[in-house]
């Protein structure tokens, strides 16, 4: 989905800031923050910062609920995806094993007329 239609189907008008964000990455990345040896003033000032551009964004507050559940619903068909992938790789691999061992294809076939039997 492209940015405008994000936009558009949230109601939402995102405009450019004046305000800048001072992103310092956090003190366990870098160092071990029970070394009380390094002050906390060296500790900050050989961390790098990024400074970025910030964004306005209005928009009715019942939409923001919206933008949850579509974020939520997002994450959730990644999830289902990576489930199903799993799954079809599993399926592989199963099906490779009982091509390589007939014993094994055999024990499968068995297995499965019973599961059909049980079904019924």
């Amino acid at each position: 989905m492209k940015e405008q239609e994000f936009f558009n189907k949230f109601d939402m008008r995102v405009e450019k800031s004046r305000r800048k964000l001072r992103r310092i990455p956090n003190m366990w990345q870098h160092s071990n923050a029970w070394n009380h040896t390094i002050s906390d003033q060296a500790m900050y000032t050989t961390m790098p910062i990024e400074e970025v551009d910030c964004v306005d964004i209005l928009m009715p507050a019942d939409r923001l609920q919206d933008i949850l559940a579509y974020i939520t619903d997002c994450e959730d068909s990644v999830i289902q995806h990576h489930a199903d992938r799993q799954l079809m790789y599993r399926y592989e691999q199963d099906r490779r094993v009982r091509l390589d061992n007939p014993a094994v294809e055999k024990a499968y076939q068995r297995y499965v007329t019973l599961l059909e039997l049980a079904r019924k």
